[in-house]
């Protein structure tokens, strides 16, 4: 590795790590974040432009996703996604990385990309060392080495006997220990301990990000496996796979989901009357988790069903293959109806009690899940592409939707319209409360609203004057945040 490089990965480094420390480890950090991840893909750009090292340069596209997770700390209050983005951006660096040196193989139809992530996310750990041992090899000769060492003993050595020795002098004479105290108080006031703490994450999170972008322009090769790598094919493939015995499990299977959809026709969608004492919301409820663990199971089922006759129902086809592929699409169909089912379960229950968080997330999951089963079928009919890989996709598009979409507004305004229009008789307004700053334009319709009951306004008076106390002396630019912005004007209306 030339100097020049060696140079411009220590800069990085450097600046990764004072950034790190005044954008990201600022108190309540807000627009900071999105800042420093613009300044990441500049200097990121800026270092790998125009160096053949850099083999695949759309790795940088990964900053798409990146930025994107950035925005939440500003368009939102909610502290709900700050640590699933954290672990997330460090997987989209990881992957960046990968794709960078074109080590990215997620053409192929199997799990090695997943542990390329996982490989680069652990490496940058390894390379911590790199720049001392760089700064290490540019210092002076042995014997100036000899007496930097000799120094740094000396002081380590000389400390417990300064103590041990202010300790004694200070019991002996009253003046002096008020001198001593004095000067202790005078260090105290000087060496501020959160400072010390965002000093340390700050050059751990330099050292990470240094010696990701180190594997870039590292001329050693990551250590490869002896052993071939894990693939779904290679572990569980049979030698002699027979489409008879994958038909007879695929009927079986299909014959009970037959009957459960004719129970779902009859009393979910057609409105029968229910047996016993149920109503539909709690016939909705009870039912509803099952059903996304089972569809979950059947595109395992799938999947797995492909990977193991692949050559039969693909290559030689003949009869029993034609049917594996029929019951296939057939199971694909009933998981639809499934997820069909699974939503209106739950618009049942929210029309009785309304919106949760958890409710929510389960409404955009059933829709994204309803996408990648259009993929499975189109998979089934013709399984030339990377289906995991599509599913990540999949699952970080919903992922990204959920940082950008403030789901605390969503779940206060559904609420409080289904209130204010008497479709429910009570609001739990303590659960509101609970949520982010993100509710309070939502909150704020019930302070004046005389269709609200006392003890509502009451306490939605009391939520914006904790909001004051709590965000009101928050000055630092780097706190900038819309949701607090926008609720500290509804305050001062």
């Amino acid at each position: 590795m030339d100097n020049s490089i060696k140079i411009k990965l220590s800069i990085y480094g450097l600046l990764s790590a004072v950034s790190f420390i005044y954008l990201i480890l600022a108190h309540n950090p807000g627009i900071s974040v999105p800042v420093f991840t613009i300044i990441q893909f500049v200097s990121i750009f800026t270092l790998i432009y125009k160096r053949e090292e850099a083999k695949n340069k759309k790795g940088l596209l990964m900053f798409v996703p990146i930025y994107i997770l950035s925005l939440n700390n500003y368009l939102s209050g909610s502290y709900l996604w700050r640590a699933p983005n954290f672990l997330c951006t460090i997987l989209l660096y990881s992957t960046m990385v990968a794709i960078l040196t074109d080590n990215f193989p997620v053409k192929e139809l199997n799990f090695k990309f997943l542990f390329k992530i996982l490989e680069h996310v652990i490496f940058p750990l390894r390379n911590f060392n790199i720049p001392f041992k760089w700064i290490n090899k540019y210092k002076s000769d042995d014997a100036k080495k000899k007496l930097h060492s000799s120094i740094m003993l000396g002081i380590f050595i000389s400390l417990p006997f300064v103590v041990f020795l202010l300790i004694m002098l200070s019991s002996a004479d009253l003046v002096f220990s008020v001198k001593v105290e004095n000067t202790l108080e005078w260090f105290s006031k000087m060496l501020d301990i959160e400072l010390i703490f965002k000093i340390i994450f700050g050059m751990i999170a330099g050292l990470y990000l240094f010696g990701l972008l180190y594997i870039v322009f590292s001329e050693k090769k990551s250590p490869e496996s002896k052993n071939a790598p894990f693939t779904l094919e290679d572990l569980m493939k049979p030698k002699n796979a027979d489409t008879i015995v994958i038909n007879i499990l695929l009927s079986s299977i299909l014959l009970v989901y037959t009957l459960f959809i004719f129970i779902q026709f009859k009393y979910l969608f057609a409105g029968s009357v229910l047996p016993g004492n149920l109503n539909y919301a709690e016939y909705a409820r009870r039912g509803f988790f099952e059903l996304i663990f089972l569809s979950f199971l059947n595109i395992g089922l799938i999947l797995l069903t492909v990977y193991l006759y692949k050559e039969k129902i693909y290559v030689q086809r003949n009869k029993w293959s034609n049917l594996t592929k029929i019951f296939m699409m057939y199971l694909c169909a009933v998981t639809f109806v499934m997820l069909i089912s699974s939503f209106y379960r739950m618009y049942l229950y929210d029309q009785e009690y309304g919106f949760t968080r958890l409710r929510v997330l389960v409404y955009g999951f059933l829709i994204f899940e309803s996408i990648g089963l259009i993929i499975t079928a189109a998979f089934i009919m013709r399984p030339r592409f990377n289906i995991i890989a599509v599913y990540i996709v999949i699952g970080l598009c919903y992922y990204l939707c959920l940082n950008v979409g403030q789901i605390d507004y969503i779940i206060a305004k559904h609420n409080v319209d289904m209130y204010l229009a008497k479709e429910t008789d009570s609001l739990d307004i303590d659960y509101l409360m609970s949520l982010s700053v993100d509710a309070a334009p939502q909150i704020a319709r019930l302070v004046e609203n005389n269709n609200a009951d006392i003890m509502t306004r009451y306490k939605a008076d009391l939520y914006f004057k904790d909001i004051e106390e709590n965000y009101g002396s928050d000055s630092l630019w780097q706190s900038r945040n819309y949701s607090i912005d926008k609720a500290m004007q509804l305050i001062s209306k």
